[in-house]
């Protein structure tokens, strides 16, 4: 990766940190048609991971079927190959504990992040989405890491069955011993890109 393009990568992680402005007035989800909804406005916003196919996509549609039942399916949008990345093993995503939820489910507007403590015996920590976010980053460089969320693909079977939450997974860079450093630089360049596209969303 050049050092103009590294450049904006940081710019990136540091545009989400000072991010102020994201309020979605969710209605309570009480059916499987708003917790569709829900689901939707991650749309391309968070990469998907499918354990089957080694592959993240940052770019791609939900399909859902007309009718009351049946899974939700991950169209990847084939035009985006340079931001389609093969090849990460299982092993390199790992489950944060970290859920993204409806803030009415609390009685609050606009979603939260409910965040894990590191020490079991503590209740976790319920906060505003985008004040969650900065926590974790810095959490994440504090240890020397990377926090690069995911969603599973496999996660998302039966996900308008319950109470709409979106589990968040984590690529671990450490763990991709067989790419090249450059190709890491561009996975984290794209989760950094879409993850702005999430704040930025009306």
């Amino acid at each position: 990766m050049s050092s103009t393009s590294a450049a904006h990568v940081d710019a990136c992680w540091r545009e989400l940190q000072d991010q102020h402005d994201l309020a979605w007035d969710l209605d309570a989800i009480t059916d499987r048609r708003e917790a569709i909804a829900f689901l939707q406005r991650f749309e391309s916003r968070l990469c998907v991971y499918s354990a089957y196919a080694a592959t993240l996509y940052s770019s791609y549609s939900f399909v859902v079927p007309q009718s009351d039942h049946g899974g939700i399916t991950i169209l990847p949008d084939e035009r985006c190959w340079s931001e389609t990345f093969h090849d990460i093993p299982v092993h390199a995503v790992e489950p944060t504990g970290i859920h993204i939820l409806p803030g009415e489910t609390m009685g609050y507007p606009g979603l939260y992040l409910k965040i894990p403590s590191h020490n079991r015996l503590v209740a976790s920590k319920e906060l505003p989405f985008q004040d969650g976010l900065r926590l974790l980053i810095q959490r994440y460089r504090s240890r020397g890491e990377s926090f690069l969320p995911v969603l599973i693909k496999e996660d998302l079977r039966g996900f308008e069955a319950r109470m709409p939450s979106l589990h968040l997974h984590r690529i671990d860079p450490a763990r991709l011993a067989h790419c090249s450093p450059s190709s890491i630089d561009a996975i984290k360049g794209a989760i950094a890109r879409h993850l702005l596209e999430l704040f930025r969303q009306d």
